[in-house]
């Protein structure tokens, strides 16, 4: 089952992002006598599959696949005109199981997502070279045994590599899924040359003992960590996919040397309870922290402008949000989705319509921060009285008649308690603490024995 959920994510990322072909202009037999599909890209044409990708149907039944050894012909000929041929396309042999060689011609550049995943009996590829470019899982799940990689674009790893690798240091892209079921590797040392690392790069990576990093991009933290994390100072870019289904990671702190997240970073770590963002981060990406479930309050820094699709979907244990940019920042494809009603909204002062305006059918509790840093000013009129006793906040009616309920939070947003007239929290650790009636903060209370 959670193979089946990784590679839904990936293909969520590759749907999100990808702006895929999806229908095939004309077909020819090859030199090896297989029948192969193709589109007209301007002047060249590009090898792709026969069905539908949006509808996940990559070779309809009664379309036969090709078999054995294929051989990809540099040029094809279509009503007179002969066009080179310069690329394999998204989707252009995924599952063709059939095929156990490959040879592809001197005239391709690029080979792209997924063009051979699922081909299990593919044991060898002549890769010319003039290819410069791979994409994201194009050697997924063959018969593959050794690395590829050319130039500066590394894209495979067999899931037979055992122990510590070295990436090599001419290397600048490693494609997304590179590494996928790796399980046996211990650790993959990136050189600083690379400044890029495409999604799930390391999924499924079960044996990995060590942190995966170079000077500036956090790769993947092993799935076996448990306790807090601090990503390393220096880091810019937190990969997607890095951190997810770490079940034992229960804090993260992220320096505010990062400036990118990738998507899907920090999904179904579900005992994650503690959270600090980078206050240099612009964007919250989609999935990244899906089925957090036990997360209960989270602060968003003032620098965030957006907040991706299903960034917090399932954060079923979320309490509380403290957003702290004065402008509602843009919000993605159902990312609060199944973020408990009772959720709590704290914004900045003055901004409840606003973000009532902007986020109202996302929370029905919104509250303002309208404190100096330290706490939120008390509200004329209120209805209550607040004491504190022994480390323990009590409320009163001003009355003493009317029956009031009052909600008590910390300053990250969290609720600690409620309240009915005439009661009083347990006791609790010092500091400032917020009174709310409704939606609105009536009391700032100091808590010091």
């Amino acid at each position: 089952m959670k193979k089946h959920l990784l590679s839904a994510l990936a293909f969520l990322a590759f749907f999100f992002s990808a702006n895929a072909q999806t229908d095939y202009d004309f077909f020819a037999v090859s030199s090896s006598g297989d029948t192969l599909y193709y589109y007209l890209d301007n002047s060249t044409a590009v090898v792709t599959c026969p069905g539908d990708i949006d509808e996940d149907v990559y070779w309809p039944d009664g379309i036969t696949k090709p078999q054995g050894a294929l051989v990809i012909d540099n040029t094809v000929t279509y009503n007179g005109t002969t066009y080179i041929v310069d690329a394999i396309g998204d989707f252009a042999f995924y599952g063709c199981d059939g095929i156990t060689s490959v040879t592809i011609p001197s005239s391709v550049t690029t080979i792209k997502e997924w063009a051979f995943r699922n081909c299990s009996s593919l044991a060898s590829v002549d890769i010319p070279a003039s290819v410069a470019d791979f994409g994201d899982y194009v050697f997924t799940s063959t018969a593959l045994t050794n690395p590829i990689y050319k130039d500066s674009v590394f894209a495979y790893m067999p899931v037979t590599a055992t122990g510590e690798y070295t990436i090599p240091s001419q290397i600048t892209k490693i494609c997304g899924g590179a590494f996928y079921e790796c399980a046996n590797l211990t650790h993959v040392v990136i050189p600083n040359s690379v400044t890029q690392i495409g999604s799930g790069a390391f999924l499924e990576c079960n044996g990995l003992t060590q942190p995966i990093y170079n000077n500036t991009l956090f790769a993947r933290l092993p799935v076996s960590y448990s306790g807090s994390y601090t990503i390393p100072d220096g880091i810019t870019t937190v990969c997607a996919s890095s951190f997810n289904y770490t079940s034992g990671l229960t804090e993260l702190i992220m320096p505010n040397s990062v400036t990118s997240v990738g998507n899907g970073a920090f999904g179904y770590c579900t005992n994650l309870t503690s959270v600090t963002l980078s206050e240099a981060l612009t964007e919250i990406p989609g999935f990244a922290f899906m089925r957090c479930t036990a997360l209960p309050t989270i602060t968003i820094p003032a620098s965030i402008s957006h907040i991706g699709n299903l960034a917090f979907s399932f954060c079923t244990a979320m309490d509380s949000i403290v957003v702290k940019s004065t402008t509602p920042p843009s919000v993605g494809f159902n990312a609060f989705r199944n973020v408990p009603d009772s959720c709590l909204l704290v914004v900045p002062c003055g901004k409840l319509q606003a973000y009532t305006e902007a986020w109202g059918t996302y929370f029905a509790r919104i509250v303002e921060d309208c404190g100096s840093g330290v706490g939120i000013n008390d509200v004329e009129n209120s209805p209550i009285l607040v004491h504190v006793t022994d480390g323990c906040i009590a409320i009163a009616s001003e009355d003493g008649f009317a029956e009031v309920s009052a909600d008590v939070y910390d300053l990250s947003g969290r609720r600690v308690a409620s309240l009915q007239t005439a009661g009083k929290t347990p006791a609790l650790p010092d500091g400032i603490y917020l009174v709310r009636i409704g939606n609105q903060i009536t009391h700032k209370v100091v808590v010091k024995r």
